[in-house]
């Protein structure tokens, strides 16, 4: 059989076509060095070429078994869990405003509906080819809509927040934020490299870390500056640089280390004038979901927001448990990037919620409902959310750096 014979039968046993090229180049990589092999035996180049084919087995059991193997699977559960925290907040205003709403929380709903597009686009979408070939272009994409959002929040905020869709503050920071998975990608993209390549992470870095200083906003700069040391951080310790590894760790975190004990000064004023409770206070006056929660079950509200802060650390658990389980690097790096652009996301929400930012800015990903929480920054969620979703689908569709040799595997 010849070995475009041989191939083709194999595809033609596999659903998923768009992982078609990887097996034929993986297969292809046996067959050469098997053919190889045959030659050092003595054989000529079609002998040996006819004698590797064989080796490689029964094409049709083979095309079989690699079916079972690469076949995609969206993570279900996870997304009917998503789904379902939907639901709940969706109830939750429904019962808190007895069915009048105000239009600014009509307008939530229905972004809330078409976020949900956003989120079965991306995790069902059949992006996997380009996002491989190209890691750098999911930083790009989000990078450009950052700079875009920028550019409004600075310049025609107010025309824009008249039309309810809240593409200013929040949804400015939240698209920073969402920076870090693309950024995981980059660090995956400038792999096997040496200095020069971690130091063009860095100078990227660098540039969306500068962005955020527009926000005027201390510890807003801190959490940007903190995800992105955290990525570049893993992508280091998992070797993927021929660097020092400990000596540019500790050069690395010296900025985040000083930046952190700058704001203890601001955090102790703050305790000692008592801003933090009454940052709290007034928070909680607002019509977001713990505010809700205190309206309409008063002390027990207290209870429910104990449960929504468990259920937030149950979903990141579970999102850091099945990040434990992807073997696929790149499919892993985007999605610590995602879990660490969320958990910033959090940290930043409870610091500017006891005072130390914008009180207005407070989204938690998973559970806002106020006004802030609409347009711009509630699709980048779903986005994020999707992105998870689509890495989990491919995890066991390596790219073609990463192809294993047979003697490797």
């Amino acid at each position: 059989m010849k070995v475009h014979e041989y191939l083709k039968t194999v595809e033609e046993q596999i659903r998923c076509k768009s992982i078609w090229e990887d097996i034929r180049t993986e297969l292809l990589g046996h067959i050469e060095e098997d053919t190889e092999y045959f030659r050092r035996k003595g054989m000529s180049r079609e002998e040996a070429v006819e004698r590797a084919v064989e080796e490689m087995g029964d094409p049709v059991e083979t095309g079989i078994e690699l079916d079972k193997v690469h076949r995609t699977r969206l993570d279900v559960k996870l997304l009917l869990f998503f789904i379902g925290i939907d639901l709940l907040t969706v109830v939750l205003a429904i019962a808190y405003f007895k069915g009048e709403m105000p239009d600014d929380v009509s307008r939530y709903m229905l972004w809330r509906g078409t976020g949900l597009f956003f989120l079965l686009m991306f995790s069902f979408g059949g992006y996997r080819k380009e996002y491989f070939s190209k890691p750098y272009q999911l930083w790009l994409l989000f990078f450009i809509i950052s700079a875009v959002f920028m550019m409004i929040s600075v310049f025609g905020g107010a025309a824009v927040e008249d039309s309810g869709f809240h593409l200013t503050d929040t949804a400015y920071q939240t698209m920073l934020f969402s920076n870090v998975a693309g950024f995981g990608g980059l660090a995956f993209y400038y792999r096997k490299g040496g200095y020069g390549e971690v130091r063009r992470l860095l100078a990227i870095a660098g540039v969306v870390c500068l962005l955020s200083m527009i926000s005027r906003q201390y510890f807003f700069t801190f959490m940007v500056v903190l995800a992105h040391v955290i990525i570049l951080t893993i992508a280091v310790r998992r070797g993927w640089f021929r660097i020092k590894r400990r000596e540019f760790l500790i050069k690395l975190w010296s900025l985040p280390g000083l930046l952190a004990l700058l704001g203890v000064p601001m955090v102790y004023r703050a305790i000692r004038d008592h801003r933090i409770a009454q940052s709290v206070r007034k928070y909680l006056d607002m019509d977001d979901t713990p505010g809700m929660l205190l309206r309409l079950f008063g002390s027990a509200g207290i209870l429910g927001i104990f449960v929504m802060i468990l259920l937030i650390i149950g979903v990141f658990l579970w999102m850091l448990y099945d990040i434990r389980k992807l073997t696929n690097q790149y499919c892993n790096i985007i999605c610590t990037g995602v879990l660490t652009a969320f958990s910033m996301m959090v940290l930043y929400s409870l610091l500017a919620m006891m005072g130390f930012g914008d009180i207005s800015q407070v989204f938690f990903p998973f559970f806002s409902v106020n006004r802030f929480s609409n347009g711009g920054a509630l699709y980048l969620y779903y986005i994020l959310l999707g992105t998870f979703l689509h890495m989990h689908r491919h995890d066991k569709v390596l790219p073609k750096a990463e192809l294993p040799t047979k003697r490797a595997a």
